[in-house]
C-alpha cells in the first residue's frame, strides 16, 4: 500500500482540548503515512506539526483583534451565545492560501477536523482546487458542517431546509447570513470531492436528514482518544487519600467548564442531587467537581461532602480524577459528545447522563453507565443510585466492561484505522 500525504486542519493547538483530538488522529495515521497537522499557531516543536502563524504574527493578530473588540465591537453582528455561531459571513476568506501552500507538503488527502476561525468551507474548496481536487474529509465534531453557521441548533430545524429566519442571529437585518452561508456551502459541496465523518450516530442521523450532503458519502466513526492516558489504574483508595476523601465514600464526579453554560444542563444535576439526598438518607457520598466555577455555590444545602478541584487542563491528572470516581455524571442537554464520556469509560468509570450525543453509542445501561431521558433529573438520580447500590464485585464487572468497550471501539488506533479504511475504499472506487 502506498503512503499518503495526509493534511489535518485544526484551528486549535495540539495541547488544547479540541487540538488533542486532532493529535490523537494524527499520531496513529503518522505510523503508516506521512501525516501533518496545520494549526493556526503552536509553540510545540514536533515533526508533523505545522504552525500557520509565527509567534510574532500571532501576537500582532491578538493585538489587532483586541483593538477591534475594544473600538469596533458595536459593528459586530450580534448572535445568541447558546448557538455558538462564530463565523457569521462565510463568504469571506480567513486564510492566505499561498501561505498555506508554502507551509505544507502537497497533500493526497485533506482531513478538516476543527476549522472555526481558521478556514471556511470556501477556503477549503479553494485549497482543494490548488491540489487537483484531492479528497476532503470533514470531521463532524458538532453541527457546524451541516448548518448555516451554528455549532448547536437546539430545537431549530432550519438547517434541514434553508436556515431562513435564523434564531441564532439577533437582528432581523442580519438573519440572511445563515441562509446565505447554507446556500454557498451547498454550491461548494456539490462541486467538491468531499465526505463527512460523524463522530456519533446522533450526528450521522442529522447529516442523513439534510440536502447539504445528499449526494456525498457520510460515515460514522467514534472519535478516538489516547488510552495510554485515559485508562483504568486500580488506584482509587490511594487517590482518595491524596484528595482527602473518606475511604468508604461513594464518589460522584461532575464536570462542566462553566456552570452557567446552558447546554451543560447544570440545573438538572442540581435537581438530581437534591432528589438523591431524599433517597439516600445516611449515605457516605462525596461530590467531586471539576471545571471553572464552584459547584458548592449552587448546591449550598446539600448534605453530601463537596470537593472542588477546579479546571484541569493536564490530561494525566484528569485521568486520575476519573479513576478517583465511582461514577461520572454529565447532564449536558445539547452536545455531540461530550468527549468526557469517552474519557471516563476509558478509565473504567461508568457514566450517568442524558440520552444525547455519543452516549447513545457507548453508554450501555447497567453495563457502562446509565442513560436518562432528556431533561429527566429524576432518572439521573436513579442512575446514580443504581451504581451506589451495586456490590463491590458487580462494580468490578462494570469497570471491566467500560475498559473493554473503549479498547475495542474508540482507542485512537481503532478510530484512525476506521478512517483509513474509509479513505482506502474511496481511493479504490474513485
Amino acid at each position: 500500500m502506498s503512503k499518503y500525504n495526509i493534511l489535518i486542519i485544526s484551528s486549535s493547538d495540539i495541547n488544547t482540548a479540541s487540538g488533542i483530538l486532532t493529535y490523537d488522529l494524527h499520531k496513529p495515521l503518522s505510523e503508516e503515512h506521512h501525516s501533518e497537522i496545520l494549526t493556526r499557531h503552536t509553540k510545540i516543536k514536533e515533526q508533523g506539526i505545522v504552525s500557520y502563524d509565527s509567534l510574532l504574527e500571532w501576537i500582532l493578530k491578538g493585538v489587532k483583534n483586541k483593538v477591534i473588540r475594544t473600538f469596533f465591537n458595536k459593528n459586530k453582528i450580534k448572535t445568541d451565545p447558546n448557538y455558538y455561531f462564530f463565523d457569521v459571513d462565510q463568504n469571506k476568506s480567513l486564510v492566505d492560501l499561498d501561505k498555506v501552500v508554502r507551509k505544507i507538503k502537497k497533500p493526497d488527502i485533506i482531513i478538516a477536523y476543527f476549522m472555526g476561525g481558521f478556514f471556511t468551507l470556501k477556503d477549503l474548496y479553494n485549497l482543494q482546487l490548488k491540489y487537483n481536487r484531492v479528497p476532503v474529509y470533514l470531521v463532524m465534531a458538532d453541527m457546524v458542517h451541516i448548518t448555516g453557521g451554528c455549532h448547536y441548533a437546539w430545537d431549530c430545524s432550519g438547517y434541514k431546509y434553508d436556515c431562513s429566519g435564523c434564531p441564532a442571529i439577533i437582528e432581523e437585518k442580519h438573519k440572511h447570513y445563515a441562509q446565505d452561508n447554507l446556500t454557498l456551502n451547498k454550491e461548494l459541496i456539490d462541486q467538491m470531492d468531499i465526505n463527512l465523518i460523524a463522530l456519533s450516530s446522533q450526528d450521522y442521523n442529522y447529516a442523513q436528514q439534510i440536502t447539504l450532503f445528499k449526494n456525498k458519502n457520510v460515515f460514522f466513526v467514534l472519535g478516538g482518544i489516547n488510552l495510554n492516558v485515559f485508562n483504568y489504574k486500580n488506584a482509587q483508595l490511594q487517590l482518595k487519600k491524596q484528595h482527602g476523601i473518606p475511604i468508604n465514600d461513594f464518589v460522584i464526579l461532575f464536570g462542566a467548564v462553566t456552570l452557567g453554560e446552558k447546554r451543560k444542563g447544570v440545573k438538572f444535576f442540581i435537581e438530581a442531587i437534591n432528589q438523591l439526598s431524599q433517597t439516600i438518607k445516611d449515605g457516605e457520598i462525596t461530590i467531586v467537581s471539576i471545571g471553572n466555577g464552584k459547584l458548592e455555590d449552587v448546591l449550598p444545602d446539600t448534605k453530601f461532602n463537596m470537593v472542588n478541584l477546579g479546571y484541569i487542563a493536564d490530561y494525566g491528572k484528569l485521568s486520575e480524577i476519573y479513576n478517583l470516581a465511582d461514577v461520572f455524571v454529565t447532564t449536558t442537554i445539547q452536545d455531540s459528545g461530550p468527549m468526557m464520556v469517552n474519557q471516563s469509560i476509558g478509565c473504567g468509570t461508568p457514566v450517568v447522563c442524558f440520552d444525547i450525543g455519543v452516549a447513545r453509542d457507548i453508554v450501555i445501561n447497567g453495563k457502562t453507565g446509565f442513560r436518562a431521558e432528556l431533561y429527566n433529573a429524576q432518572q439521573i438520580a436513579e442512575g446514580i443510585n443504581y451504581f451506589y447500590e451495586l456490590e463491590v464485585e458487580d462494580m468490578k464487572i462494570v469497570r471491566e466492561s467500560c475498559v473493554v468497550l473503549a479498547q475495542e471501539t474508540y482507542a485512537r488506533e481503532v478510530s484512525a484505522n476506521a478512517i483509513l479504511k474509509i479513505i482506502n475504499n474511496h481511493e479504490l472506487t474513485s
